[in-house]
């Protein structure tokens, strides 16, 4: 993507910009026969039918698990399919994201602005990290390259580095605070998602330390209220022979989400009213980091006029491609999209004729890893690992089925039965999900996050195992995987009813309590892991012919 050497026209507020399409959005198509169910796939190596069964009242032992070699022996080669990593097509991020920087010279200054991380610490990598964007491995490495350029870099973040509440989410948060002093950011904004933390925890990690002084700046929070002095309403930076004046501020609508009491609040307005002046006369560029709402932060910039740029954590998914001045004033107003997915670059030059450069940057594969940000991916991997669930204050719900279906019983529950389904299964990568998160580099299978969609007996989206779910590999080896239930829901009263129950009309009724049909996988179930952050590329007519297992209805 070519940078841009003016700035847009006025930004007219009435007419707030659409981001791009998402990519990977499940296409609505029909599906053809399933490539795994016909005669030229290599048959799967025989189950044995007489093999001994576990009393279905009692989870099956650990040593009655059948060896794994078995079946892997037999895997068929899987044939590339789709768009993403099973493609097998190399994935070129400058040829799908853009050039940058094109035709820029050395700057005297250079802003390099994010915002919105929303706990995306890094991308999860399962659907293949080359075509993902995001993480704080990359970001690192764009401002480490911008400095070896020998171009003055000054960092600013809006704010709204977390999301959700507890223990996990505080240690994203000293991560990502201990992250963002090591890439050397000058100014960072508290957002709405931040100071849902106690307030002990925000001091802990964002106040000043002995040799340095803590780049956060709120002009209308106080932590511990405004009289404890322990946020600093501005700051002033020296870069690039400038110096740069910046103020941070919580909007209004974004302040009544917040339900902190430990946490003091004032009209954005008001406080800028006293600060402004007050700043103006020490710097010779005035900015604004605003956490607030994109009609909020224009009606913040047309109030106060002498701001030559306000960011804003409002705004579409992606920041647009090019910058633009708000009507009726000279301020450039940025937008910083969301998870932590882009950057925006803007260089300030002595040519009058054009003194400012913007460049969005997809923070993707082109920039390498940075081993600083391994280390505290380690470090943050290996607590979630020591303090375990319990320490991490999650704990077991009832699964909504449990009642009607029982408890999880594990996918070899389902193999004597299913033989055709389970051997789909079994060669796909579902049954290899667990390995996934193991092989990652620092591994993940100790982070609830990932482990909700590679076990079974989770909420995918909401981060918590059900009971008789996976808990651990030692206590739970028979669910690890994405196994049968966790599409099917749990199935152990269907196993025990098939097994030891003549009741004809119960078989039948928890027969159908197992089933999924196509319509309810694409339109609920796959999307529920296979989203838009860890499957990007996923496209259900493409994934679909890959597990699709249907049988015969027993009457």
């Amino acid at each position: 993507m070519a940078s841009d050497s003016t700035v847009n026209p006025p930004l007219q507020e009435a007419e707030p910009k659409i981001g791009p399409a998402a990519e990977g959005t499940p296409a609505q198509t029909d599906f053809g026969p399933n490539p795994l169910r016909t005669a030229e796939q290599p048959k799967m190596e025989a189950i044995d039918a007489e093999s001994p069964r576990s009393d279905p009242t009692n989870p099956p032992a650990v040593t009655s698990q059948p060896k794994v070699e078995t079946i892997a022996a037999a895997t068929p080669v899987r044939k590339p399919f789709g768009k993403g990593k099973h493609s097998g097509v190399p994935f070129d991020p400058v040829k799908e994201n853009g050039a940058i920087f094109v035709g820029w010279e050395r700057p005297q200054l250079v802003l390099v602005i994010s915002g919105r991380q929303d706990g995306y610490l890094e991308p999860c990598g399962c659907a293949g990290l080359d075509r993902m964007k995001g993480g704080l491995s990359r970001r690192h490495s764009l401002f480490r390259q911008l400095r070896e350029r020998g171009w003055p870099v000054v960092g600013l973040d809006v704010g709204g580095m977390i999301k959700g509440f507890g223990r996990q989410a505080e240690l994203k948060f000293q991560t990502t605070v201990e992250a963002m002093r090591k890439m050397g950011y000058d100014a960072i904004a508290f957002g709405k998602t931040d100071l849902q933390l106690p307030a002990a925890e925000l001091v802990s990690v964002a106040a000043s330390l002995e040799n340095q002084q803590s780049p956060f700046v709120a002009a209308n929070i106080g932590l511990f209220g405004f009289e404890s002095g322990l946020t600093n309403p501005t700051r002033v930076v020296e870069a690039g022979g400038r110096k740069i004046g910046i103020i941070g501020v919580l909007g209004e609508k974004y302040q009544k989400e917040i339900n902190n009491a430990e946490v003091a609040l004032a009209r954005p307005s008001e406080s800028l009213a006293k600060v402004v002046p007050q700043l103006k006369p020490k710097a010779d560029l005035l900015l604004l980091l605003a956490h607030a709402t994109k009609e909020e932060s224009i009606e913040l910039a047309r109030q106060f006029p002498d701001f030559d740029l306000v960011v804003t954590s409002g705004g579409p998914p992606e920041p647009p491609a090019k910058a633009a001045t708000i009507e009726g004033t000279d301020t450039l107003l940025i937008e910083v999209g969301e998870k932590g997915m882009n950057a925006v670059v803007v260089g300030f030059y002595s040519d009058p004729q054009n003194p400012i450069r913007y460049q969005r940057v997809p923070l993707d594969a082109r920039f390498p890893n940075s081993p600083d940000m391994r280390m505290l991916m380690e470090a943050y991997q290996d607590e979630l690992k020591r303090l375990g669930l319990a320490g991490l204050g999650i704990r077991e719900v009832p699964h909504p089925q449990k009642d009607l279906n029982g408890e999880f019983a594990g996918s070899e529950e389902c193999r004597d039965c299913h033989k055709p389904s389970y051997e789909v299964w079994k060669a796909s990568g579902h049954s290899r999900a667990w390995q996934t998160l193991v092989q990652l580099d620092p591994p993940r299978n100790f982070d609830p996050e990932c482990m909700s969609c590679h076990v079974v007996g989770w909420d995918p989206q909401r981060y918590f195992p059900y009971e008789s779910g996976f808990l651990n590999e030692n206590d739970t080896p028979h669910l690890v995987d994405v196994g049968c239930e966790s599409c099917h829901g749990p199935g152990l009263k269907h196993v025990d009813a098939e097994l030891e129950d003549s009741n004809k009309e119960l078989q039948k009724k928890l027969r159908q309590a197992m089933v999924v049909t196509k319509e309810e996988a694409e339109k609920s179930q796959c999307v529920t892991c296979h989203d838009l952050d860890n499957s990007p590329d996923f496209d259900f007519k493409d994934y679909w012919p890959q597990i699709e297992h249907d049988e015969p209805k027993k009457e």
